[in-house]
């Protein structure tokens, strides 16, 4: 049986970690399905893997209605440094995530726990119940959590919340979560809620991408160069998408117009 399963809501693509009797604790291979997910939703219309049927404008990436997920499966870890291959996919997947030219959301119910805090918060947007449940337990395990994954939580989620979570090691809810860093819904209510983000999303593929590796750099302080991304710029300005996108936007304020 597969980790993730998939399933077309309209236009958008629910890949959802599907482990309930390990409350969706990831392993490596869960991982590389979630990857293997994202590939189907970005694929070219001349790629066999390509979804069928329809245009997918973003993906959701749920645990279901109990448990988004228990982070990584402690069964199959090691104890030893062979673990950080885990940490390794991981990142990966993240990464991924974050360059991906698809807008990507968490829709988290239930427990989230240690690296799947760091898989959601990776997203584009997290859609958190209020009654979700939060926790990293990093230093009760005698870890140091991996760095990168520490740096993007710090920028996303705030450092008194990252202290509170590592150091503190409390157990939040997702009603605790400060302003900004998620969008806080009713219990059972996460998927439907992020489902409608993605759905309204009408958006240029290498203009999403361009503008998430921006903000990505924004976010890592590093390797930002304004002449870079003035040139990316630019090539956009000048595209078939960009005019396309331009006319077809013209057209809809004319009709608008008239009515």
């Amino acid at each position: 049986m597969s980790d993730v399963t998939r399933r077309l809501e309209g236009s958008a693509l629910l890949l959802e970690i599907n482990r309930p009797d390990r409350a969706n604790a990831l392993l490596c291979r869960t991982i590389r399905e979630l990857e293997t997910g994202l590939d189907a939703a970005e694929a070219p219309e001349s790629d066999p893997t390509r979804l069928p049927g329809t245009d997918v404008s973003g993906v959701v990436i749920t645990g279901g209605s109990r448990h988004f997920s228990a982070g990584a499966d402690l069964a199959a870890l090691t104890g030893s440094i062979e673990d950080i291959e885990f940490d390794d996919e991981l990142e990966r997947l993240c990464r991924r995530i974050t360059h991906s030219p698809l807008p990507v959301v968490a829709a988290v119910e239930g427990a989230c726990y240690g690296g799947a805090v760091d898989l959601a918060w990776a997203c584009d947007a997290v859609v958190v119940s209020e009654e979700a449940r939060l926790a990293v337990p990093s230093t009760r395990l005698g870890i140091l959590y991996n760095p990168v994954s520490v740096a993007r939580l710090h920028s996303r989620l705030g450092s008194s919340v990252v202290r509170r979570l590592m150091v503190l090691q409390q157990e939040l809810a997702g009603r605790d979560l400060p302003p900004g860093s998620a969008l806080g819904v009713q219990p059972g209510t996460a998927v439907e809620a992020a489902v409608r983000l993605v759905q309204a999303v009408s958006a240029d593929g290498d203009a999403t991408r361009a503008t998430k590796g921006l903000l990505a750099s924004l976010d890592s302080h590093a390797g930002f160069n304004p002449a870079r991304w003035r040139a990316v710029r630019e090539a956009l300005l000048v595209s078939p998408a960009r005019r396309e996108a331009l006319e077809t936007h013209r057209a809809s304020i004319g009709r608008e117009q008239k009515e």
